[in-house]
């Protein structure tokens, strides 16, 4: 997250006055607002989206691609799109979505049946708006759809269901323990900071069940062998670009 200088923060403070007075927001209510428990999980969203963004932008090497951040509403049949890679060479366009973890998913797999290790799951299935646009009963995305699917282990490690406005982490004290030690930390802030920069992508492909990628698929906090690191996400952009190759051409 980038520090802001006390002139940028007055100048964010009336870009806000700004936006409020755009929308018929009142000032004096604006974050109560912005944290109600409607609002809160689509501002999350979004906020990953671009924190997904910025990430690959920096990350990617900008003589081979471009990243762009689009806000394209869902269309009919297809699901709005997070973000777009152009590789420079070919001038094929990748796309690349971002999915939250599914909230307090975050677990030991002591009790687990298929997976005995900790890990979480990952929320990959269509909105009810997006489904009601599709016009259809199937909140699975086909597994052609995204290039890339993006994720954090952030979202699991809050208690789901919780009363406070807050978000509280989860209540297994083995389970935090073991989430200290993957990520070498020994307390809640650095914990969540941590989490919050474990990028991790898969091809749907890798995941995908009968052509569809799972609602809800898992990922094991330590070497799973689909969901990668951020940092190893050039070389299989690379992959994709090649094998889109040889249809481009024939059209």
């Amino acid at each position: 997250m980038a520090i802001l200088t006390d002139e940028e923060l007055a100048a964010l403070g009336i870009k806000l006055y700004g936006y409020c007075q755009k929308y018929t927001i009142p000032v004096e209510y604006v974050f109560q607002i912005l944290n109600d428990q409607k609002v809160t999980p689509m501002t999350r969203g979004k906020a990953m989206e671009y924190n997904a963004f910025l990430l690959l932008d920096s990350i990617l090497d900008k003589g081979a691609w471009s990243v762009q951040k689009l806000n394209v509403s869902a269309q009919p049949g297809s699901p709005d799109q997070d973000i777009s890679i152009t590789h420079r060479r070919t001038a094929i366009v990748l796309k690349i979505e971002s999915k939250s973890a599914v909230r307090g998913a975050m677990a030991s797999g002591k009790r687990a049946k298929l997976y005995k290790v900790p890990h979480f799951k990952v929320k990959c299935h269509r909105s009810r708006s997006n489904i009601s646009l599709a016009g259809t009963s199937n909140d699975r995305y086909g597994l052609d759809v995204f290039d890339i699917i993006l994720t954090t282990p952030l979202n699991a490690l809050y208690e789901g269901n919780t009363v406070g406005e807050d978000l509280e982490l989860i209540k297994d004290d083995g389970l935090v323990k073991t989430l200290y030690d993957y990520y070498n930390v020994d307390n809640e802030d650095d914990l969540l900071n941590a989490a919050a920069n474990d990028w991790r992508f898969v091809i749907p492909a890798d995941i995908a069940e009968n052509g569809y990628i799972p609602r809800t698929p898992y990922v094991l906090l330590k070497d799973d062998p689909n969901w990668r690191s951020i940092n190893d996400i050039e070389p299989k952009l690379l992959d994709i670009v090649k094998s889109k190759l040889p249809s481009r051409s024939k059209k």
